[in-house]
């Protein structure tokens, strides 16, 4: 909220400046954060997409050096190390290569042939550590998720994890199941398209995992399969959950791949796998989107 407040006061320097054209990107990014932060507290999906709001930032600091100077051209740096925070690699390199290019230019535009100079070389070097820095963050982040028992694709916690958390079901009882399944990525598989397919279940694991709690959980269960585990949560609510990610993620999937959810409840880790086997035969039965509700999962 404080970055919201920090932009809108931009705006109103700017305004008095009458840079009017930076006013605009500086109220619509200020707007854009605002929003998706609110999707955020209500624990849905980022209402603008991630692209968006990657474009307006990187407009809005090359606007910034074109209007201030060198002084303006300085904000080029935090932006180049927070953009791997807002965004995909597919996103955020895009946006980094246009910034260390278009901002040394717009320096280079006012005359100031050596900043502009010394900005180009401090982003190529800066560019090149990040980029060094963050192969090693995913190596790192990979043997630490295998540590907590996490899959490295998706994040989300492995079966071995599952079979280990089943024994506090008796303490967290009644515990709601979610099983989510993206019918069409084994055909994916089939054709030999295993990176589409891996890309699609790590991008389903990103819409899911920011909406949950520390008392949920997410588990992989398979290669086109996963499960929430909802401490304290009723079959009912369990089921609107799954129709709430289900409508939530399926226009982020290509033609083809259709998300279904089924749902139940447990109360004792002995019926886990009974209750398991209703939500999964939910989705045997699910039209496109989510399983029908029926007292059977109850």
């Amino acid at each position: 909220m404080f970055c919201v407040l920090l932009l809108l006061g931009l705006a109103v320097k700017s305004a008095v400046l009458a840079h009017w054209v930076l006013v605009g990107f500086l109220i619509a990014l200020a707007g854009i954060i605002f929003v998706n932060l609110l999707a955020l507290w209500r624990h849905s999906a980022a209402r603008v997409p991630l692209s968006v709001l990657v474009a307006v930032l990187t407009a809005t600091v090359i606007l910034t050096t074109f209007y201030v100077g060198i002084s303006g051209a300085i904000w080029m740096f935090p932006v180049l190390v927070g953009l791997r925070f807002a965004a995909s690699p597919a996103q955020y390199q895009p946006a980094r290569l246009v910034l260390i290019v278009m901002v040394p230019l717009v320096v280079l535009y006012h005359g100031d042939a050596g900043n502009a100079g010394r900005l180009l070389a401090a982003a190529l070097i800066s560019s090149a550590y990040l980029w060094l820095a963050e192969g090693e963050m995913v190596s790192l982040r990979a043997k630490l998720d295998r540590d907590e028992g996490r899959d490295p694709l998706t994040r989300a916690f492995s079966r071995a994890s599952l079979e280990q958390d089943r024994e506090m079901i008796s303490r967290l009882a009644p515990v709601g199941l979610v099983v989510i399944r993206l019918d069409g990525v084994m055909a994916l598989r089939n054709q030999g398209q295993d990176r589409q397919a891996d890309k699609l279940i790590a991008s389903v694991a990103r819409e899911i995992i920011p909406i949950l709690s520390t008392r949920e959980r997410l588990y992989r269960l398979g290669n086109s399969e996963f499960m929430i585990g909802l401490a304290g949560w009723r079959a009912f609510e369990s089921y609107e959950l799954g129709q709430h990610i289900c409508r939530s993620v399926q226009p982020t999937l290509p033609e083809g791949v259709n998300a279904q959810s089924g749902a139940a409840e447990v109360h004792d880790p002995e019926e886990f796998e009974s209750a398991l086997a209703r939500a999964m035969a939910g989705l045997d039965t699910a039209p496109t989107g989510v399983a029908p509700f029926s007292p059977e999962v109850l």
